[in-house]
């Protein structure tokens, strides 16, 4: 599932690397190693296999641009005015989707991921051998997203989202319910990144 949604980029603009103003969220699985020492391999693939399912079926439910499997992770990028709020809800829905199949599963140790979501400017090309590249989303705002969603073992919170990405759904859509689901806002250090982030977390259980 490496572009559902790749036309969402503009049209005939999909193979030209561009400029873009975005929303991007990466949602990983918590303490994956310690899990693979518990499976055999098949177990290890069974356990990936649902998972990329059913986050694959999140990204595309919520209209990502793009949607890149990495590993025991995810990555998905949304562009356009309403990419804040689909990006918020994505994640929600992901971690809603993985709380339900834990409840179904009831044979192993439930799983827990990390969700990070910030916004801002990305540049989005594809990269690779010519004719094989993979269309992705770059720059200083796809890191702070990853750092963000690696943050939340530290700071014992299922999903972090910048006070950016926080302040433009909030400036779209005031409504939305998850909003109150975010106390204030702390500060937050992006290892090799001068500046720090300004956050909001929260945790579900």
């Amino acid at each position: 599932m490496p572009v559902p949604r790749a036309a969402d980029l503009g049209p005939d603009r999909a193979e030209a690397p561009r400029s873009a103003s975005a929303a991007v969220l990466f949602a990983d699985i918590v303490g994956f190693t310690r899990l693979c020492g518990t499976l055999e391999p098949a177990g290890t693939f069974a356990l990936l296999s649902g998972f990329h399912d059913r986050m694959a079926r999140a990204v595309m439910d919520h209209d990502a641009a793009i949607g890149d499997p990495i590993g025991d992770g995810i990555m998905a990028v949304w562009c356009g005015p309403a990419a804040a709020r689909a990006a918020l809800r994505c994640g929600f829905s992901m971690l809603e989707a993985i709380e339900a199949w834990n409840m179904a599963r009831r044979d192993g140790l439930p799983l827990r991921i990390g969700v990070g979501l910030h916004a801002g400017p990305v540049m989005i090309g594809r990269v690779g051998a010519a004719g094989h590249g993979k269309l992705g989303a770059f720059g200083d705002t796809v890191n702070v997203a990853h750092r963000l969603e690696r943050m939340t073992r530290t700071r014992r919170s299922d999903i972090i989202v910048s006070e950016e990405l926080f302040r433009t759904v909030a400036a779209h859509d005031p409504a939305e319910r998850r909003l109150t689901w975010f106390p204030a806002a702390s500060r937050a250090d992006i290892p090799g990144r001068a500046e720090g982030v300004a956050i909001r977390t929260a945790a579900l259980a």
